[in-house]
């Protein structure tokens, strides 16, 4: 009886423990607060799942690697462990974050549907058109505003001289040079026979401002236009005879 027991005793002390370590750790949210109510998996033979249902979670485990996965109603996360002792604790806390995978995967698609370099589209036909007939009529302009008062500095010049003249020597050029009031009524029948007076001076611009107010003046007293004051402005109006 002593025997027997002694060799039992002999080949239990022979026969290596089944061992395990701890691995254990708690569970944050994104927030950085414990989370609750997380189911948390390993890939154990058979595999062990536990409900952790205050935030924390344990499992004892031989050496080996393992998947452990974490997951709520939000989020799943996994962590590779690898158990190298029989021994002791493995301290291991989960972070229920979002995944930015597929955030990065349509990041990708992104780039690779960008052109790297942007190609100029030509412009078309027709606004090339447009842009050479608006060129052609200002180049017009410029050459007959340049044929009808010269030069810019002579111009200038003569606005300057005209400018400075008193009323007396505007009305004797008047009373000189009647022709002054003929253009003034060609250019109220070309537009229609009603001009506003700003208008008018644009179109007779080698004239000063004072001589123009003289201008309509007189064909007021003539009876040839009606002036109406309107805001800061006046209306001429031709008057048929």
């Amino acid at each position: 009886m002593k025997h027997g027991l002694s060799i039992f005793l002999f080949i239990l002390l022979m026969t290596p423990l089944a061992s395990a370590a701890t691995l254990k750790g708690s569970i944050y949210d994104e927030n950085l607060d414990v989370a609750q109510d997380v189911l948390v998996e390993i890939n154990t033979i058979p595999q062990q799942k536990y409900l952790a249902k205050t935030g924390s979670y344990s499992f004892d485990l031989p050496v080996g690697k393992y998947a452990l996965t974490a997951k709520n109603d939000q989020y799943i996360i996994s962590e590779q462990v690898e158990i190298t002792s029989a021994q002791g604790e493995y301290i291991l806390d989960l972070f229920l974050l979002p995944d930015f995978v597929e955030e990065d995967e349509l990041w990708q698609e992104t780039q690779q549907e960008l052109p790297l370099e942007t190609e100029e589209t030509p412009l078309p036909l027709w606004s090339w058109i447009i842009a050479g007939i608006i060129f052609t009529v200002l180049l017009a302009r410029i050459i007959y505003t340049r044929k009808k008062y010269g030069s810019l500095l002579v111009f200038r010049k003569k606005i300057k001289e005209d400018s400075q003249k008193t009323m007396e020597q505007h009305k004797e050029e008047l009373a000189k040079e009647p022709g002054y009031l003929d253009q003034a009524l060609e250019i109220i029948k070309k537009h229609d026979g009603r001009i506003n007076q700003k208008e008018l001076r644009k179109e007779m611009m080698y004239l000063s401002e004072a001589k123009v107010s003289l201008i309509v003046t007189e064909l007021e007293h003539k009876g040839k236009v009606e002036k109406i004051k309107k805001g800061r402005g006046n209306i001429l109006i031709l008057k048929s005879n």
